[in-house]
């Protein structure tokens, strides 16, 4: 009786925060929202969605086995795993978009007519500032935000430069000759044009810049400055192949720390964990298996990069990639809840395990899976190296440096994927199984709203407007 009641008074005490979340958010952002200027802060957002994720998981009572639930008890279970995704998505975007403006009042002023531009550069002997940029793409959006529109850069931005926006992808369609001569490789990118029409190499960038480095960057700009090195690209000179190597593999260590791989641990664990491998040997070398796969991914990547030599930087963030990854973690979120069942066909798992390369096979094909699925965080931390790649047109650095940097992305996964084994050890019954599938279910659900919102614009103008009202509420 006591145990009922307290699962009654949470879901009562839920329901009622939910409640007032949803209704006076709107009138007190709208009371306050005069008075509010320049970035909203992070914080509101991550709080409200780790929060909405936690009561929805608990709302949900995941241990609790749908068929022994009653009719309001499955409602309640509907409604908690729906506010548990939204909180998923909505701590993920916070995480990982921009912040974004309290009011349109601070924004730049973009000429997106080229040409108008470069007359206007000529006439008034300005710079031009071109930035190529797409709705996809999230750290075009973070650099304009955490970047272009801190005052003191926003400031000389609209003295000193004539700003240009050119789309990625209407381009891509179009326009492919305006991608080559500008360089663009990937996105973000930056290209700073001279009054006569010339491209300054050695002010323009790829990725995303802190502003005391973008300063630099208008410094040279003005200046009119010749050539300048990438990190990358000065370390391979003065410090050779090995150490060039080296910072790959750091990066590629780093990436595995981004929100896009962290959907991809209860993959590793599942896949391998789940096996319940003979020894510890066979689960490091499914582990390596499932590396390597990612790896491949990554050095077509930098072998097309040095063939094709452009435009390849931005392909994996492309709305169709992404379309694809929503679909794919709906299908896992279906498969952990034991809605659908994932499996391969009966005769080909047969044929499979025959020959002894089931494991392998799977692993192989997961961790090609996994790179793509990475990919949209780790874009624009390579699009520098596929530029130097490109300009080289290198088919064997292309693809080393790419393979090194995917290793440094599997250190995690050959960690997980080894020791995973350990997971044989504990009982498999119970009902804290089903809570651990109903968690992984809902950061599936959660992060494939996450990749569907790059398709339905309205979804983030949402989330931003909600964000932007927290920030106004709670900061």
């Amino acid at each position: 009786m006591s145990s009922s009641k307290n699962k009654h008074i949470l879901t009562i005490t839920a329901t009622t925060l939910l409640s007032i979340l949803v209704v006076t958010v709107p009138f007190v952002a709208l009371a306050s929202g005069a008075t509010a200027s320049g970035l909203a802060p992070r914080w509101p957002v991550l709080l409200v969605g780790g929060l909405a994720a936690i009561l929805g998981f608990l709302l949900g009572r995941p241990r609790t086995p749908f068929s022994e639930l009653g009719g309001a008890g499955k409602g309640m279970r509907v409604v908690g795993y729906l506010m548990a995704t939204l909180g998923v998505y909505l701590a993920a975007f916070g995480a990982t978009n921009a912040p974004p403006l309290y009011s349109s009042a601070g924004e730049l002023h973009w000429v997106h007519d080229l040409g108008v531009a470069e007359a206007r550069s000529r006439d008034e002997h300005k710079v031009m500032m071109v930035d190529f940029t797409a709705e996809w793409c999230g750290a075009c959006h973070e650099l304009e935000a955490e970047v272009f529109l801190q005052p003191e850069v926003k400031a000389r931005l609209e003295r000193d430069f004539v700003l240009a926006k050119v789309d990625f992808d209407a381009a891509l369609e179009a326009q492919a000759m305006l991608l080559q001569r500008f360089e663009v490789s990937g996105l973000p990118r930056v290209a700073f044009v001279s009054p006569d029409g010339k491209l300054i190499k050695g002010a323009s960038f790829e990725g995303k810049l802190s502003v005391a480095q973008f300063n630099e960057r208008m410094d040279a700009a003005i200046e009119g400055r010749g050539e300048q090195e990438s990190a990358f690209a000065r370390t391979l000179r003065d410090e050779g192949l090995l150490a060039a190597l080296i910072l790959m593999f750091i990066a590629g260590f780093l990436s595995s720390l981004t929100p896009c791989v962290y959907p991809l641990i209860p993959i590793t664990v599942s896949l391998f964990g789940a096996r319940a491998a003979k020894s510890r040997f066979e689960a490091l070398s499914l582990s390596l298996t499932y590396v390597l796969g990612i790896a491949i991914t990554y050095s077509l990547l930098g072998v097309a990069a040095a063939s094709f030599g452009t435009i390849f930087g931005g392909a994996m963030q492309h709305p169709a990639i992404k379309l694809g990854l929503a679909v794919l973690f709906v299908v896992l979120g279906l498969g952990s809840l034991g809605v659908l069942t994932l499996r391969l066909p009966g005769d080909l798992q047969t044929k499979l395990s025959d020959v002894g390369g089931a494991g392998y096979i799977g692993a192989l094909l997961m961790g090609l899976v996994a790179g793509i699925i990475a990919a949209p965080c780790v874009g624009p931390i390579v699009a520098g190296v596929l530029v130097y790649v490109a300009e080289q047109q290198d088919l064997f650095l292309g693809w080393l440096m790419l393979f090194v940097f995917a290793l440094g992305l599997g250190v995690i996964f050959v960690v997980l994927g080894t020791f995973s084994g350990l997971i044989a050890r504990v009982p498999k019954s119970g009902p804290w199984m089903d809570g651990v599938k109903a968690f992984f279910a809902i950061v599936f659900f959660g992060m494939a709203l996450f990749y569907l919102r790059y398709l339905i614009s309205p979804v983030s103008e949402a989330t931003e407007g909600l964000w932007r009202q927290l920030a106004i509420w709670l900061a």
